[in-house]
């Protein structure tokens, strides 16, 4: 079996169901998920696009505890919730669209105690605030990244959360260029078939020295995600790392990847601007919600 990550990965999230009021929400039916070993709570939707892997994988890229973060798309705030978790001194803005997953991302900051620290924009990437322009030191999009010619999921969510309108991944590029800072970070997960053209995508808005992290769902298997990282304005040659293996034989994550979906953070530096070895880090040891 070569299965690729999943969004919605049982042994990273567990549920109960449940139905929560508010503005913008009108009796959306949700379950109450747990990311980061139960330390961080998610209310979704029931139904359509969950949080998952890929956003406590994403989540792992951002180092730096320190400066700014966009996240680009957020839904309910998973890899902006992790990362505000993870990074004390971090402050995030993200954004999204769907003003029923913008109000659940704004419950989840309160409900985490990051409401100082995390604020949630409805708004749509391709109409971004003026003054969201050059001022963020590191952005990360886990963006609509399936191919508009494949089979669109039925549940609309899901299906706006897969595949992009317009311009498709161009769209997302040029957003989170547009907003980093000149020399900033920029890191998105994607389907490793579209590791290349995200690549190329970037080069073209002007972001280069690119880090590719291959996500192996199991070893000796084609990589199912890749992580693409770039730097604004920045030019040199790229990198492709050893990445991570995430499942054994058996299912189970890997030591390696259990780690980081208990809060630990990736070794995605760039080999030649890395200071010292980094490996696979300890997780925080805050207590669970």
């Amino acid at each position: 079996m070569s299965n690729p990550p999943q969004d919605d990965d049982p042994a990273v999230i567990d549920r109960a169901g449940l139905e929560i009021k508010g503005p913008d929400l009108d009796g959306l039916d949700v379950t109450h998920d747990h990311l980061l070993g139960a330390r961080v709570a998610v209310t979704q939707p029931a139904d359509g696009f969950r949080v998952g892997t890929d956003a406590v994988l994403l989540n792992a890229a951002v180092l730096e505890n320190r400066g700014r973060l966009l996240d680009l798309g957020t839904g309910v705030g998973g890899v902006a919730l992790c990362a505000a978790y993870r990074l004390d001194r971090l402050q995030v803005t993200a954004v999204e669209i769907d003003p029923h997953l913008a109000a659940l991302a704004r419950h989840n900051a309160g409900q985490n105690g990051l409401g100082d620290r995390l604020r949630v924009l409805t708004a749509d990437i391709a109409h971004l605030p003026p003054v969201l322009a050059d001022s963020f030191d590191h952005v990360v999009s886990n963006p609509p990244y399936h191919y508009p010619a494949g089979t669109r999921p039925d549940h609309h969510r899901r299906e706006k959360a897969h595949m992009a309108d317009g311009d498709g991944l161009a769209g997302w590029v040029r957003a989170a260029v547009w907003a980093a800072k000149s020399r900033g970070r920029i890191s998105f997960i994607c389907r490793a078939d579209r590791g290349a053209e995200l690549i190329h995508l970037f080069a073209a808005a002007g972001a280069g020295e690119a880090v590719v992290f291959p996500l192996w769902p199991r070893a000796a298997v084609p990589a199912g995600r890749v992580i693409v990282s770039v730097r604004k304005r920045v030019a040199g040659p790229g990198a492709i790392l050893p990445g991570l293996v995430l499942h054994n034989a058996d299912g189970s994550f890997t030591a390696a990847a259990a780690a980081i979906m208990k809060g630990a953070a990736l070794p995605i530096d760039h080999p030649a601007r890395r200071q010292r070895p980094r490996h696979i880090s300890e997780p925080p040891t805050k207590e669970p919600l």
